[in-house]
C-alpha cells in the first residue's frame, strides 16, 4: 500500500473550563490519542504542530469556508426521522442553545486548521465542502450505529452516553475488524487504542480520524448537500441492511429543505438515483 499519509479527527468539545476536545493523528509520522482544550494552540500541541494532514476530520458542522448560517441542515434532517431516531439520531444543529454551540464550534474548529490540511483530492473523491481543503465532517454516532445489525436495537439502551453504548456494541460485533479489512489501514497502534481505549472524548476522536481514513480510502459513505454539508460515514459494506432501508427512505424525504446526495465511494447518487444493492 506504501507509505500511509497521515490524517487526523478532532472531536469539537464545547468547554474552555475542561479539555473537553479530543484529537487523534494516524500515518507514517505516527499514531496518537488524547484530550485537550478547545482552543486551537493546545490542539496543535497534542496533534505535533509540525504535522500537515491528507484529510481532517471533523465531529462538528463544516460548512462552506467562510460562512456561517443556522439555517437547517439536509445532512441532519436524513438522521433525525424514521429508524435512525431511536438508534444513532443526528442533534441539530440550527436549535438554539447546544445546537448553535456546536455549529460555531465545527465552523471555528475548520478555520482554525485549514492551514494544516492539504488540498488536491486525486479526481474528486469526495465532495468537497470546505474550499480546497480536505476537511470532512465525522459523525460518529450514526458512524458506529449504521454498523450494527437491527437486533442490537431491540432491547433498551445501557445507562449513561448513547455514544459509549454504540461504541461498545460495535466492539462487540467486530465493528473495527470490519472496517480495518475494508480500508486496509495498517496501524497496529491505531487499532489496539481503537480496541481498548475507555475515555469518551478519545474515543470520538478516534472514529473521527476512521472518518478520515474512509475519506481518503475513498472507501465511505457520504450524504448531504453543498450548502449545509455532508455528513462523512463507514463504507457501504459494511452498513447495516436496516441502516441503507432508512438512508434511501429519508434521503427523498419531502420535508428535507434541500434534496441530498449520497455518495459512496467516489460515486454520487442523486435523488433519483438508486443506490447500490451490495
Amino acid at each position: 500500500m506504501g507509505v500511509l499519509p497521515d490524517v487526523a479527527g478532532i472531536d469539537v468539545g464545547l468547554s474552555l473550563l475542561e479539555p473537553t476536545s479530543g484529537v487523534c493523528r494516524t500515518g507514517h509520522s505516527g499514531d496518537s490519542v488524547s484530550h485537550t482544550y478547545i482552543d486551537r494552540l493546545s490542539r496543535l500541541a497534542a496533534l505535533g504542530a509540525q504535522h500537515r494532514f491528507a484529510v481532517l476530520a471533523i465531529d462538528g458542522p463544516v460548512l462552506p469556508r467562510g460562512t456561517l448560517h443556522y439555517s437547517a441542515r439536509p445532512c441532519e434532517k436524513v438522521f433525525v426521522w424514521g429508524a435512525f431516531q431511536r438508534r444513532c439520531k443526528c442533534g441539530e444543529s440550527h436549535i438554539r442553545g447546544t445546537g448553535q454551540a456546536l455549529r460555531r464550534a465545527g465552523v471555528d474548529t475548520a478555520h482554525a486548521f485549514e492551514g494544516t490540511v492539504c488540498g488536491g483530492v486525486a479526481h474528486q473523491g469526495y465532495p468537497r465542502v470546505f474550499a480546497s481543503h480536505n476537511i470532512v465532517e465525522a459523525f460518529p454516532n450514526a458512524f458506529l450505529g449504521v454498523s450494527l445489525p437491527d437486533a442490537v436495537f431491540t432491547s433498551a439502551l445501557a445507562r449513561g452516553e448513547k455514544f459509549d453504548w454504540l461504541y461498545d456494541q460495535w466492539l462487540l460485533h467486530n465493528g473495527p475488524e470490519q472496517l480495518r479489512a475494508v480500508v486496509a489501514w495498517e496501524r497496529d497502534i491505531l487499532w489496539q487504542a481503537v480496541r481498548e481505549n475507555q475515555h469518551h472524548d478519545e474515543r470520538a476522536a478516534l472514529i473521527c480520524a476512521l472518518t478520515a481514513i474512509c475519506a481518503i480510502r475513498v472507501s465511505y459513505v457520504a450524504v448531504g448537500e453543498a450548502a449545509g454539508g455532508y455528513f462523512f460515514l463507514p463504507p457501504w459494506n459494511v452498513w447495516a441492511p436496516w441502516a441503507r432501508l432508512a438512508l434511501d427512505r429519508n434521503r427523498t424525504d419531502w420535508r428535507l429543505p434541500a434534496p441530498v446526495d449520497v455518495w459512496i465511494d467516489g460515486t454520487r447518487y442523486g435523488p433519483s438515483e438508486r443506490l447500490p444493492t451490495t
